[in-house]
């Protein structure tokens, strides 16, 4: 079976600030939580999880902003 969104969405965040315990920070709350969510046994309020969504928007469209100046200046010089 596919992971949850809520799932997904933690892994994100937890690979964009490199731990559970700084996801936690960030969220303002236990690490404990965070590992049920990464676990499947519980879900995000919906107030977290937005703040989840946005985390991982502001870091894609950082990336993609990034990888567009990089094409761009490859681009000038060759």
């Amino acid at each position: 079976m596919a992971k949850a969104v809520y799932q997904r969405s933690v892994e994100m965040a937890t690979q964009i600030l490199g731990s559970n315990e700084a996801v936690a920070r960030y969220l303002g709350v236990k690490p404990s939580e965070v590992l049920s969510w990464l676990e499947g046994r519980a879900e995000p309020a919906v107030n977290l999880f937005l703040r989840l969504v946005d985390l991982i928007e502001r870091k894609t469209v950082d990336a993609a902003r990034t990888a567009t100046v990089v094409r761009s200046k490859r681009d000038e010089t060759a």
